[in-house]
């Protein structure tokens, strides 16, 4: 994919119904577990007066944390994204994460969740040098994104002999990079940025009710005929699951399986380099 098509790509997903409006509240999976990391990260911050959620498409996350900040802010190449935010008080922008049409020194937290991971490792030092600049002097980026380390799923690389970063989940998905921790840190330093804290994630309990979620996805499509819906990495029991997410089984049975998630931040987090990485970074001079 070129730079170029970015927001040719994004704009068609969204027409595609692919990434949609969610406003639940519920706390599943790995959700559960995002909210958990970056809303203590959040709360821990002194100052609080603009969110720029960097990426945002919908503004699903701006939305659960912009109870925090004064002024939050969507910012997302998809103009059909941004006109579904149905929230009056979140300011939408159309601009790429790589030229945001935002003000130096402007944003006090930037969030870029599910994003990183969608751009070319080209373009990923010209991304940060950007959410670099609009960030204040003490603000703080957070961001969640894949990364090269897999925990148990590298046991089935060593068993495939597969030696591709990319899987064919990650294409599927739209991913164009995956990088190792040590590539992270090299990548942050060369644009005047420095990691506070960070979380490994998706080691080896997200991976475990990954695989339920996405094999009862697939399972229960067949039988209902729908083929395409087991594709979309569980996204239809999701999807489903929220039709009847006021039954107190369902609720305790999700909540148990996302619980059982976050046991990789618990245990592992600091430790082993898993699928998926959370980082908190601030500006090296500061």
């Amino acid at each position: 994919m070129k730079a170029e098509n970015y927001e040719e790509y994004n704009e068609k997903k969204y027409e595609e119904n692919y990434w949609q409006v969610d406003r639940s509240g519920n706390k599943w999976f790995s959700k559960y577990v995002k909210e958990r990391v970056i809303g203590r990260w959040i709360k821990n911050m002194k100052s609080r007066g603009v969110l720029l959620d960097a990426g945002g498409g919908v503004g699903n996350w701006a939305a659960y944390f912009k109870k925090y900040f004064k002024k939050t802010i969507v910012l997302d190449v998809s103009r059909l994204a941004l006109k579904s935010i149905p929230e009056k008080d979140i300011i939408k922008k159309q601009g790429s994460v790589l030229d945001i049409p935002i003000e130096s020194n402007s944003a006090d937290c930037v969030i870029l969740i599910d994003v990183f991971e969608h751009l070319l490792e080209k373009d990923l030092d010209k991304m940060l040098a950007e959410l670099g600049r609009v960030l204040k002097s003490d603000g703080r980026i957070i961001i969640f994104t894949s990364q090269m380390g897999y925990g148990a799923g590298i046991f089935w690389k060593m068993i495939t002999k597969n030696k591709n970063r990319l899987t064919d989940g990650d294409l599927s998905e739209g991913h164009l990079n995956r990088l190792t921790f040590s590539e992270f840190n090299k990548l942050i330093r060369r644009n005047n940025l420095k990691i506070e804290d960070y979380y490994h994630y998706s080691i080896i309990f997200q991976q475990a009710t990954d695989f339920f979620k996405d094999s009862f996805a697939r399972i229960a499509s067949r039988i209902l005929g729908k083929k395409d819906e087991g594709k979309r990495q569980g996204q239809s029991i999701k999807e489903g699951a929220r039709k009847i997410e006021n039954n107190f089984l369902v609720r305790m049975a999700l909540l148990f399986f996302s619980v059982i998630s976050y046991l990789d931040i618990v245990l592992f987090g600091k430790i082993i380099p898993g699928a998926s990485i959370f980082l908190k970074l601030r500006k090296a001079s500061h």
